[in-house]
């Protein structure tokens, strides 16, 4: 009796943590809202979710973008890039995806129910490859700039560029303050005194106004800090189409470069984008580092805070250490995040990486990146498309549809052909569909059409155990032992081809669930899940019925099998 009642008591255990597992529950999760402030969001999270084929996403297909850089070995370089965009993809949020590759030179990812094309494809293409690049204080550009504005004239890039723009206002001085002071009101608003603020003390007390008339002269400002420049937007892809041309480059001073700053300003009433000499040699780059993970800062707003290893802390700790004083761009993948912080001291393994006005979604993407790792080849979308929820829901329909066959056409049979025990099987099928989804939901598994596949054909792996038991009884009462000697010696002899069959096939699905991918894995996860729940239905809790029913009937002398 004692026996029994422990049964009884891990069943009901059992089921309750199910129907936990299973019930849908609200999460509270951190958030920053259009405002930038972070706020405590409450969501509503369901146990188990729908995959790509049924609820419908994303499906993109990735290529080398040959226009960027040539490879000669393109198979070699999928496989590395295919690892990188796995580590991202893994880390993005979006459960069960499908990353792998199509022939020598694509790479197939799929999303289920991700909505945000343009987050996921910045995830999925951002090079991240990060550098840190002092900004030049030397002037180097203004003493060329009467060069390269020869070179945009001879070059014919843009002929009539000072009168597309708009003249400058005559006297007026070109300077980050000469911005500032030159309004048409004479007012500054609250932005400008803002950045007025920011750059009051770190403007170069030797800093000369820009001068000369030419194309790109007429079209830059100097900035508050070394090396800095501000561009209107409205004249940004001009002054880009400049300083990428191939003569314009070879005119710039030695170990020189220009970037772009991620970053926008409002100065008098007008938005100015900001761009950056620096130094061509990096002092250290990204290939160090081993952690990033997204804050926010009360002064600075949402960063990105970095971990290098110890090779490259000593390695940064000494470069820094030469370069006290200088100014510091930080540079993903050729553009320059926030603005160059002045280096106070030498930097050992912890940095931070200034977002600006970005909000946290953007700071945790690019902590993500920053953690997988740089791509070893730029890739461009070669297909992308939406799949829409119809076809999610006709798949669903014929899912539950097929499922609800094979239960009845199981059900039916158990039930005539073994009488009472296949009415107890079934009552323990019950209980095995209820422990399967809650060790899907367990391991945060989604459904998808191949795992409803898994899900039906482990039902008929369920009552499979119960049939080689129930044979065995059958036996035992042949040879004329008592109905509880019987049932006893049924689920002894049983066992050992119970374990053999459903070990090997638990063994198959293992190894689909590690060399499979996408939709593969979610068969073999369900099938595993459905493995374990029928061995504890058939074996644990049909016993225990029978227990249950021998107890009950003081010793019945019949068994209805």
């Amino acid at each position: 009796m004692s026996n029994l009642k422990y049964r009884l008591l891990g069943i009901a255990l059992l089921t309750a943590v199910a129907a936990w597992a299973l019930f849908p529950r609200n999460r509270t999760v951190r958030q920053r809202g259009s405002d930038g402030i972070v706020r405590e969001t409450v969501q509503r999270h369901v146990p188990l979710r729908y995959g790509l084929d049924l609820q419908g996403g994303m499906h993109l297909e990735l290529e080398i973008d040959d226009s960027k850089q040539i490879v000669a070995d393109k198979s070699g370089s999928i496989d590395r890039a295919l690892k990188t965009v796995r580590n991202r993809i893994e880390g993005f949020g979006v459960s069960e995806p499908v990353i792998q590759k199509a022939g020598n030179d694509r790479i197939i990812v799929e999303l289920p129910g991700e909505a945000n094309q343009d987050r996921a494809l910045a995830v999925v293409q951002s090079q991240a490859f990060l550098e840190f690049q002092i900004t030049d204080k030397t002037q180097a550009l203004e003493r060329v700039l009467p060069r390269l504005d020869a070179v945009i004239k001879d070059r014919g890039l843009a002929p009539a560029a000072s009168a597309a723009t708009g003249p400058q206002t005559p006297g007026a001085p070109k300077g980050l303050q000469g911005l500032l002071t030159s309004a048409d009101s004479g007012k500054k608003s609250d932005t400008s005194k803002k950045v007025a603020a920011a750059t009051k003390d770190s403007t170069p007390k030797d800093s000369a106004t820009i001068s000369g008339g030419g194309a790109l002269s007429n079209l830059i400002q100097q900035g508050g800090t070394p090396g800095e420049y501000f561009v209107e937007t409205a004249n940004v892809s001009i002054v880009d189409r400049f300083i990428t041309d191939s003569a314009v480059r070879a005119a710039m001073p030695p170990a020189r470069e220009l970037l772009w700053g991620s970053d926008s300003s409002v100065i008098g009433g007008r938005t100015y984008k900001s761009l950056y000499v620096v130094d061509s040699r990096a002092i250290i780059t990204g290939e160090y580092l081993v952690d990033a993970k997204p804050n926010t800062s009360p002064l600075e707003g949402t960063i990105v805070q970095f971990k290098m290893n110890n090779v490259g802390g000593r390695r940064f700790r000494n470069e820094t250490g030469k370069h006290v004083g200088d100014y510091m761009a930080i540079v993903l993948d050729g553009r320059v995040m926030g603005r160059p912080p002045v280096i106070q001291s030498a930097i050992g393994t912890d940095g931070q990486i200034t977002m600006g006005g970005k909000d946290l979604a953007a700071a945790q993407d690019l902590a993500l990146v920053l953690r997988a790792g740089a791509l070893p080849v730029p890739l461009r979308v070669a297909e992308l498309r939406s799949i829409g929820p119809s076809l999610g829901k006709d798949s669903i329909d014929k899912g539950v549809r097929a499922s609800i066959i094979a239960v009845v056409l199981v059900v039916l049979v158990m039930v005539i052909y073994y009488k009472l025990s296949g009415l107890v099987a079934v009552c323990a099928l019950a209980f095995y569909v209820l422990f399967t989804l809650a060790a899907l939901a367990g391991f945060d598994a989604v459904l998808t059409l191949p795992g409803i596949a898994g899900f039906v054909l482990s039902i008929g792996i369920a009552v499979d155990a119960n049939v080689l038991i129930f044979e065995r009884i059958r036996e035992e009462l042949d040879r004329g032992k008592t109905v509880r000697t019987a049932i006893d010696e049924g689920f002894k002899h049983a066992m050992p081809a119970i374990i053999d069959s459903n070990v090997s096939t638990m063994l198959t699905a293992a190894v689909l669930y590690q060399y499979g991918t996408g939709a593969v894995k979610g068969f073999a996860v369900t099938l595993i899940a459905g493995i374990v729940a029928s061995l504890m239905s058939a074996i644990f809790v049909v016993r225990t019925f029978y227990l249950l029913w021998l107890q009950r009937t003081r010793g019945a002398q019949t068994l209805s099998i």
